[in-house]
C-alpha cells in the first residue's frame, strides 16, 4: 500500500494532548530508509532432510528489501553449506538474472550427521548485520557404514565433550518488558521466551517473588516457550523468577526498574492499534513523537505538543500493509525510548494458487501431471505474472507444514526480525484460534528491540564497504619476479572465456601492486591469463599473486540441532518410521556403489595407460595408436596452442605456418588438402576447433597413421590427431595455478539438470538417484496468460504418498505458496 497524505486523526482518552504530524530529519529517519535496507535473498530448496550422498536443489530469489519485487539488472548471490562445526563444507557462486537463480550440491557421502546450516547472501548485504543473511536449518543423516569406520574420530571426542557442556549450562530465560523498560509504580506488561541448553523452546512454570522472598505472581509459558505477565515494580526493590527443571531450581534476575521512564502498552482493535503512552518524567511528553514504519517506509509520524503525562494514539490500519509495523516513541532530541513491534495481516496479501493432481493415485513407472492454477477471481492475470520453482518429495522426508519456513513466513517474518523462528509456519497456517495471539506473542519477546533501528551500515568514507556486484571479481597483486614479497605496478592484461565468448580487458595496477576486474561473466573452473606490461621491462620481471574467492566469514550461527541431540530431529518428521526404512534402502545403494569402487581400484589401479584405454574405448573407434603425448607436463608450459605443444614431440608430424600435415602416409585428395583428420574427444571437427582448446585442459593426444587410420576410410587418408580432454573432476583436481601466469578460477556455478530416473538402468549411480526422498524439482514454473501451468514428469518405482511445494513470487511482490499430496501405488 502505498503511503497516503491523509492527517492521520489522532486523539487522547485521558487528557487534551494536541500533536503535530510531520517528517524530520533524525537519526532514526536514516536508520529505516529503505535505500539502505536493499536486499532480501530467499532459497527454495528441495527438502530439509537429507541423506549424505545425496543432492540438495535450490533455487534463488533475489528481492527488493522494501517493495518484495526483483530488480532487472544482473547480480550475484553466494550459497554455502556450513557443518555443525562451522566449517563451510561448500561453496557456489550463482548468477542471477531477473531475480532468480538455480544451483545445487552434491553432499559428500562421508559427512557426519547433525544439524547443518544453508546460507546465502550478496556482497552488498555484508554491509550490514549478518543476521541479515538467508539461513534455513537442514538436517543430514550420516551413512552408518562409513560413520562407523571412517568418521568415528570426528563424533567420538567431540560429542563427549559437548555432553559436558550441556550438563553444566542453565535454561536461558529472558525478559522483555514492552516498549523497552521497567517502570517502578507502574503496571508494566513483561514478556518472557525460555530456551533450553539445545536452543530449543521449553514449556515453563515459575514464580516471580521479591527481595524478602514473598511471591509477587506466577507466569506460565502458552506457546513454544513464550509467555506473559504483569507487575507493578516498587522502587528500590529487586525481583526474581524462580523454575524447576529437570528437578534442579534456577533463578533469574528481572530487569531493574527505572523510575524516570515510559510505559508503552500496544493493542490490536477491529480498525486501528492503540497506543497507550505513560511516563513517570516530571517534563512530561512535550515534544516527544511517535513514529510508525514498516518495509516500505514511514507510515506514521506525530509529535506531542503538550506537557502532558498519559497520551493515546490510534493508527488507521488503513495506512499498514501485510507484514511487521514497528512503532518507536522517540524523545526531543529523536533518540528511541520505547518500541514495539506488531505483525499486522489484512488478509489479501497473496492470491491463492492451487496445485492438483492429474490423479490421487498415479501407477508405478508412469507419469505425473501436476496442474498449477492461479485464482481465477485475481484481476489481470495475463499481466500478474509469477516465477514459482516446485520440489516433489517422499512424505517421509517432510516436516509438517507449520514447522517449516516457506518464502511467504521469510519475506514477511522472518526477514524481518532477528534470530531464529521456530516452527514460523505455525504463524501463517495454524488452525488454532490463538495463533494470532502467539504471533503478538512473538513480536514482543523476539521482535523486542528490533534490529533495524539502530543497524547502520559499514561504511569507508561516504561510500558501502561492500559493492553491489553484477559479475565476478578478480582481484590480485602484481609483485616483483625476483621478490615475491614485495608489490610492483605495471598494466595488467586479462584474458579469458566467459559464457558467450573471448574477452580481454586491462587495467593499471596501483602503487601497492594492487588491481581488480570487476562484473565478470565467467563460468566456474574458469581459466584466466594473465599478462604484465610495462614498457621498460619485460614481462618476465613481473610475478602476479591472485586472491582467491573466500565466502564471508561465519561469526555466529545458532544451530538448531546439537551433536547430542541430533536423533531428536525425528520428531519434525510426519513419519519418522517409514523414514528411516527409506534411509536403509538408500544407504544399501550407497554401500554397493561405494565396494564397486573400491574393487575397481584394486583390480585396474589408477595407471595413466588404464586412464588412456577407458576414454579410448567409450570415445573412438581404433584400437590402435602409433604415438601418444601425454600433456601432464605439457599442460605447465606456455604454448599458443595445442599443435603447438605437439612440435618436435610426434616423429612425421610437421606444423608449420598454421598448416599441419604427417608425413608417411599417402595424402589423398579431399576438401581438407593434406590436412589429417581431427577428432576431440571422438567427434570430428576442424582445425580451428582444436586450436582453441586450451593447452591446460588437454589429457593427452593420439596420432594415427597408416594402416591404422585405415578404419576411418579415406576421411583418414592424411593420418588422424585425436585430442582428448581433462574431464570436469580432473581439471577440479588441479592446482589453481595450471600454468605460467594462467590461474583455475571459481565463477558462477553451472547447474545440473534434474535427473530423471533411470528405471531400466542398472547402473548404480541412477539406483543412488533413484533412491533418493526427492522425485522431482522444477526450478522454473511459469503461468500463461490464462494463470495456467503445468508441470510432467515420471511416477517412480517406489509406492509411497509424496508431497508436492510450490513457492514463488509475483512480478509486483507478492509471495506464492501452495501444497498438495498424491499418492504412487
Amino acid at each position: 500500500m502505498k503511503i497516503t497524505s491523509i492527517v492521520l486523526i489522532l486523539w487522547i482518552v485521558i487528557t487534551n494532548c494536541t500533536y503535530a504530524q510531520g517528517q524530520g530529519n533524525s537519526k532514526y529517519f536514516l536508520a529505516n530508509d529503505s535505500t539502505k535496507y536493499r536486499e532480501k535473498v530467499f532459497l527454495h530448496l528441495d527438502k530439509s532432510y537429507y541423506n549424505a550422498g545425496e543432492d540438495i536443489w535450490f533455487k534463488v530469489y533475489l528481492l527488493n528489501a522494501a517493495s518484495h519485487q526483483w530488480d532487472a539488472i544482473r547480480n550475484v548471490v553466494y550459497v554455502d553449506i556450513v557443518g555443525p562445526d562451522d566449517n563451510i563444507i561448500d561453496f557456489k557462486i550463482i548468477r542471477i538474472e531477473d531475480g532468480i537463480g538455480n544451483g545445487d550440491f552434491a553432499l559428500p557421502s562421508d559427512l557426519y550427521g547433525g544439524g547443518y546450516t544453508v546460507r546465502a547472501y550478496t556482497n552488498y548485504m555484508r554491509n550490514f548485520d549478518e543476521a541479515y543473511f538467508f539461513r534455513q536449518q537442514i538436517y543430514i543423516s550420516p551413512l552408518k557404514f562409513i560413520t562407523k569406520e571412517v568418521g568415528a574420530a570426528l563424533v567420538g571426542k567431540g560429542q563427549d565433550k559437548s555432553d559436558v557442556v550441556l550438563e553444566e549450562q542453565m535454561p536461558d530465560l529472558q525478559f522483555f518488558p514492552e516498549g523497552g523498560h521497567l517502570v517502578n509504580d507502574y503496571f508494566n506488561r513483561v514478556g518472557f521466551k525460555i530456551l533450553g541448553v539445545d536452543g530449543r523452546s521449553m514449556d515453563v512454570e515459575g514464580v516471580i517473588l521479591d527481595e524478602t522472598g514473598m511471591q509477587i505472581t506466577e507466569f506460565a509459558s502458552v506457546h513454544l516457550g513464550m509467555g506473559l505477565f504483569d507487575i507493578k515494580p516498587l522502587e528500590g526493590k529487586k525481583y526474581t523468577a524462580n523454575i524447576v527443571h529437570n528437578g534442579k531450581k534456577y533463578a533469574y534476575n528481572l530487569p531493574q526498574g527505572v523510575s524516570d521512564g515510559i510505559v508503552m502498552r500496544v493493542q490490536e482493535l477491529r480498525d486501528y492499534y492503540q497506543i497507550n503512552i505513560q511516563t513517570s518524567r516530571a517534563k512530561g511528553l512535550k515534544g516527544f513523537g511517535l513514529l510508525g514504519s514498516q518495509r516500505t517506509g514511514t507510515i506514521y509520524n506525530a509529535t506531542i505538543n503538550q506537557d502532558k503525562s498519559l497520551a493515546v494514539f490510534k493508527v488507521d490500519k488503513k495506512l499498514l500493509v501485510t507484514g511487521i509495523a514497528q512503532f518507536t516513541l522517540v524523545d526531543e532530541k529523536s533518540t528511541a525510548v520505547c518500541e514495539r513491534l506488531v505483525f499486522y495481516n489484512d488478509g489479501s496479501a497473496s492470491p491463492e494458487i492451487k496445485i492438483i493432481p492429474s490423479s490421487q493415485i498415479n501407477a508405478k513407472n508412469g507419469t505425473i501431471q501436476l496442474n498449477v492454477e492461479l485464482d481465477s477471481q485475481v484481476e489481470g492475470i495475463s499481466k500478474l505474472g509469477a516465477n514459482m520453482s516446485i520440489s516433489v518429495t517422499d512424505l517421509a522426508a517432510s516436516s509438517p507444514r507449520e514447522h517449516q519456513a516457506d518464502i511467504r513466513t521469510y519475506l514477511l517474518l522472518n526477514s524481518e526480525v532477528k534470530g531464529r523462528i521456530e516452527n514460523p509456519g505455525y504463524y501463517f497456517y495454524s488452525e488454532n484460534p490463538k495463533r494470532r495471539q502467539f504471533l503478538d506473542l512473538l513480536m514482543m519477546t523476539q521482535g523486542w528491540r528490533q534490529f533495524i533501528v539502530n543497524d547502520m551500515p559499514n561504511t569507508t568514507g561516504d561510500a558501502f564497504e561492500f559493492v553491489k556486484e553484477m559479475g565476478i571479481s578478480v582481484e590480485g597483486e602484481v609483485r616483483k619476479f625476483h621478490n615475491p614479497d614485495k608489490p610492483d605496478v605495471a598494466t595488467v592484461k586479462l584474458t579469458f572465456q566467459d559464457s558467450n565468448l573471448m574477452g580481454r580487458l586491462s587495467v593499471k595496477s596501483n602503487e601497492d601492486g594492487r588491481f581488480k576486474f570487476l562484473g565478470l561473466d565467467i563460468m566456474e573452473d574458469n581459466k584466466l591469463a594473465f599478462e604484465m606490461v610495462d614498457y621498460e621491462r619485460p614481462m618476465k620481471e613481473f610475478a602476479i599473486h591472485l586472491d582467491s574467492i573466500k565466502p564471508a566469514p561465519i561469526n555466529s550461527i545458532r544451530k538448531e540441532y546439537s551433536l547430542p541431540e541430533i536423533t531428536s530431529f525425528e520428531q519434525f518428521l510426519e513419519n519418522p518410521n517409514e523414514r528411516e526404512g527409506y534411509d536403509t534402502n538408500f544407504e544399501n545403494e550407497m554401500m554397493k556403489l561405494i565396494q564397486l569402487d573400491e574393487v575397481l581400484i584394486l583390480t585396474e589401479g589408477r595407471s595413466k595407460k588404464k586412464e588412456m584405454d577407458t576414454k579410448r574405448s567409450t570415445s573412438s573407434i581404433y584400437s590402435s595408436v602409433s604415438n601418444t603425448v601425454d600433456f601432464s607436463e605439457i599442460r605447465n608450459q606456455p604454448y599458443p596452442n595445442i599443435l603447438a605443444a605437439l612440435r618436435a614431440r610426434v616423429p612425421g608430424v610437421d606444423v608449420y605456418g598454421g598448416f599441419v600435415t604427417i608425413r608417411g602416409v599417402n595424402s589423398i585428395n579431399s576438401e581438407r588438402g593434406t590436412t589429417p583428420l581431427f577428432l576431440l574427444n571422438g567427434v570430428p571437427v576442424n582445425q580451428e576447433a582444436i586450436e582453441n582448446v586450451p593447452v591446460w585442459e588437454v589429457d593427452f593426444i593420439d596420432v594415427l597413421k597408416g594402416s591404422r587410420a585405415s578404419i576411418f576410410g579415406s576421411e583418414g587418408g592424411n593420418g588422424v590427431i585425436a585430442v582428448y580432454t581433462l574431464t570436469g573432476k580432473e581439471l577440479k583436481d588441479q592446482k589453481i595455478k595450471v600454468a605460467g601466469n594462467v590461474f583455475s578460477y571459481q565463477g558462477f556455478y553451472q547447474s545440473r539438470k534434474f535427473y530423471e530416473p533411470a528405471y531400466g538402468n542398472e547402473d548404480l549411480g541412477a539406483n543412488r538417484k533413484k533412491f533418493s526422498s526427492t522425485l522431482h524439482w522444477e526450478p522454473m514454473v511459469k503461468l500463461d496468460n490464462s494463470g495456467r501451468s503445468k508441470v510432467i514428469f515420471p511416477a517412480g518405482t517406489k509406492s509411497s504418498f509424496y508431497r508436492v511445494v510450490l513457492q514463488g513470487i509475483t512480478n509486483d511482490g507478492l509471495p506464492l505458496v501452495s501444497e498438495a499430496v498424491f499418492e504412487v501405488d
